[in-house]
């Protein structure tokens, strides 16, 4: 387990909940996707390839801060790429 891993799997930094809603135009197709990784449990090694979430505008992404291990790729072309985010701090229980 490599550093961010260990800081990912600690919950250092008390987030819960995200929420990201994309500004982008409707038809975006210039990158940035997320990129969202399955664990398949707890303890288990995550699956390398990820599924992508395209950031077209009006999307609302809601996620478990906690467990899912994300990343946000590369964007390309004249537009800039925009997204509120949003994170809930506390202890699920």
């Amino acid at each position: 387990m490599g550093v961010v891993e260990f800081l990912r799997a600690s919950d250092y930094r008390g987030r819960v909940v995200t929420a990201i809603l994309y500004l982008n135009k409707s038809d975006w197709d210039s990158g940035g996707e997320l990129r969202v990784f399955d664990h398949h449990g707890k303890g288990e090694e995550r699956d390398e390839k990820g599924i992508d979430i395209i950031p077209t505008g009006g999307k609302l992404i809601l996620f478990d801060s906690s467990k899912v291990e994300h990343q946000v790729l590369a964007s390309y072309g004249d537009d800039p790429r925009y997204a509120l985010t949003c994170w809930v701090n506390g202890i699920l229980t």
